[in-house]
């Protein structure tokens, strides 16, 4: 299958995203990254099923990110405009990671681990420093 380069997606992409796949060195889409992006930034639900290792994260992620930036009004302090939701710690420590290169370029936007292994009132106090994004498990009594 031959690769795509970001910039001929048939959607435009923000100048921030685009300098962090650069700076990540993500040249190139995958084709699960091909096929999803343009449906969610089109409002679209997709479910997507792709081995370890094939783009399914930044398939996601960007669109959302997108999306958020678009909001005209400015966000607020504690005003959570996605939560992601992952089956493991490990996985959302990693979601967590990346999510946190992009938003380096995107100030207007904070977030929030809560993955467990905490006191519940150490998650509250991450939460009360301000997350528009929340990335967690399962389980998290604070979200419930």
């Amino acid at each position: 299958m031959k690769t795509q380069k970001w910039e001929e997606l048939n959607v435009q992409l923000s100048d921030s995203i685009l300098k962090t796949l650069k700076q990540l060195r993500f040249f190139d889409m995958t084709p699960v990254q091909a096929a999803c992006i343009p449906l969610l930034l089109n409002g679209k639900d997709v479910a997507a099923e792709a081995v370890t290792g094939s783009g399914k994260t930044l398939a996601f992620l960007i669109p959302l990110l997108e999306i958020l930036q678009k909001r005209t009004e400015k966000w607020k302090l504690m005003e959570v405009g996605a939560i992601v939701i992952s089956p493991t710690r490990e996985l959302a420590t990693q979601i967590n990671e990346i999510l946190k290169e992009f938003l380096n370029k995107i100030p207007s936007l904070k977030q929030a681990l809560l993955v467990g292994g905490v006191t519940l009132k150490e998650d509250t106090e991450k939460l009360k420093k301000g997350a528009n994004i929340i990335v967690a498990t399962p389980g998290i009594s604070c979200i419930r």
